[in-house]
């Protein structure tokens, strides 16, 4: 049976940028318009490439066509004209690179494989000059499994551990990272710690256990819901030193200390478990108070929301319209008074705007190498007709089997990972599914991927 893959191109989300800098004193306002400028006079360029299998064999041909779009409004680049896209070997060498010609933003190429290519996974990069100036972390990055032609046995690309050069090294044994939500853990406040299992080959591992205080008593009881990613509350006490009994699914135990909380600062909770709405409260230590603090919320490097608390008292909170933000991650910032930003929680929001596409063959069913003729209809979530550029990819899928939890797809890789840092384990998962347990492990995913990484010690 052959399976028609369709691939098509969605509004885009932001890259990650420095902050600009910010003078004591300014007004919320100020700082919005600060961020906006700065995005302005940086527009980030991002690069796409849809490749026409998912692995190859030696003597195949790897044909893929780019989408290089540009800036918040995430439209076709006109900025750049030429593509560079490399093919690297396992043992990190660029055994092949192209320059491919762009015109309004997109290329076609292709990497023809010798028969005497030896097996393992590939890399291909892409990027163009403009992306230089942000550094690798903003190029297009993509595990190619290639397997030998005497060895037809498919080579995992989506647990490969080497599929990101930007994780940690590899591990000797399963660690386990505790976040706070917000990046604080305050004593007194009540707080989410968010945490994430990781095994020697890279992939989130099951794991269970309890946290117990500085005299040994149990605080509370934990377990990961989806790929050792999990998390819990906790209302830690001043004085007290909190540790996470660990078991692994092979029975194994350790112990980890959870990150020391503070007696001064603040915390963030989010909740948007709500259909249209966000909230968000904002809570002080014991004897602060959250006057003058500034939130923000970014999506695409615009400013889409500000506020600004002049109440004395020791929490605020906000409910935000989710319809206020574009599909995307959205990040939200707690400033103080002197522009320092103090916290941060990152969000997904999707307002299901993507295109809805119709596609229809001429025929079921086709013999070797015949012509395939389709025909695709593109509607807009308001079910009027639309134009773009698309990319199909017809294959047998008894010989090329897809993977949906597994394939980094356009919607996967430009909403979501290539504004994350390191390598995300099944991105297809959150896009494939759409339920609660589905959004919950992506609302997981933003806790333990997107904050910055606090370390407990092992012991």
């Amino acid at each position: 049976m052959a399976k028609t893959i369709v691939i098509f191109l969605l509004l885009l989300p932001f890259a990650a940028l420095p902050q600009p800098k910010i003078n004591p004193g300014e007004t919320v306002k100020t700082l919005a318009a600060k961020l906006g400028s700065y995005t302005a006079a940086h527009p980030v360029e991002k690069a796409y490439l849809q490749f026409d299998k998912a692995f190859y064999a030696a003597g195949d041909t790897i044909y893929f066509k780019a989408y290089i779009t540009i800036g918040p409004e995430h439209k076709l680049s006109a900025l750049s004209g030429i593509l560079h896209v490399d093919l690297i070997s396992p043992s990190d060498n660029i055994a092949r690179s192209i320059k491919l010609p762009l015109t309004a933003g997109l290329a076609r190429g292709d990497f023809a494989l010798a028969d005497t290519l030896a097996a393992g996974n590939y890399r291909i990069r892409a990027y163009t000059r403009w992306m230089r100036n942000t550094g690798e972390d903003c190029f297009f990055e993509r595990t190619i499994p290639v397997g030998a032609i005497t060895a037809p046995v498919r080579i995992a690309e989506s647990g490969n551990f080497k599929q990101d050069k930007k994780n940690r090294p590899p591990l000797q044994k399963t660690d386990v990272q505790f976040l706070p939500e917000g990046g604080s853990l305050v004593n007194g406040n009540y707080t989410t710690i968010a945490f994430k299992a990781i095994g020697p080959d890279g992939l989130g591992k099951a794991v269970k256990g309890i946290v117990t205080d500085e005299s040994g008593n149990q605080v509370c009881r934990f377990a990961s819901a989806h790929l050792g990613m999990g998390a819990f509350s906790l209302v830690p006490q001043s004085g007290e030193v909190y540790k996470a009994e660990v078991t692994f699914a092979d029975s194994t135990r350790a112990t980890f200390e959870l990150p020391k909380a503070s007696d001064s600062g603040y915390t963030m909770s989010v909740n948007d478990t709500g259909a249209d709405t966000i909230r968000i409260r904002v809570t002080a230590a014991r004897g602060g108070t959250v006057r003058r603090l500034s939130l923000t919320a970014r999506s695409g490097g615009i400013v889409y929301y500000t506020a600004e608390n002049e109440s004395d008292k020791r929490f605020f909170t906000a409910v935000i319209p989710k319809n206020k933000f574009p599909t995307g991650i959205v990040q939200f910032t707690l400033f103080s008074a002197q522009g320092e930003p103090l916290n941060e929680r990152l969000v997904f929001v999707n307002r299901h705007d993507e295109l809805k596409l119709n596609l229809n063959a001429a025929k079921q069913s086709h013999g070797p190498r015949e012509k395939v003729e389709m025909s695709l209809e593109a509607n807009n979530k308001d079910h009027q007709p639309v134009s773009g550029s698309f990319s199909v990819a017809v294959t047998d899928e008894t010989k090329v089997p897809e993977d949906e939890d597994n394939e980094n797809t356009i919607l996967s890789d430009l909403l979501l990972t290539s504004d994350l840092k390191g390598y995300v384990e099944q991105p297809g998962y959150y896009f494939s599914h759409e339920d609660g347990k589905t959004r919950a492990a992506l609302d997981l995913l933003m806790l333990t991927q997107a904050t910055a990484v606090t370390r407990g010690s092992r012991r």
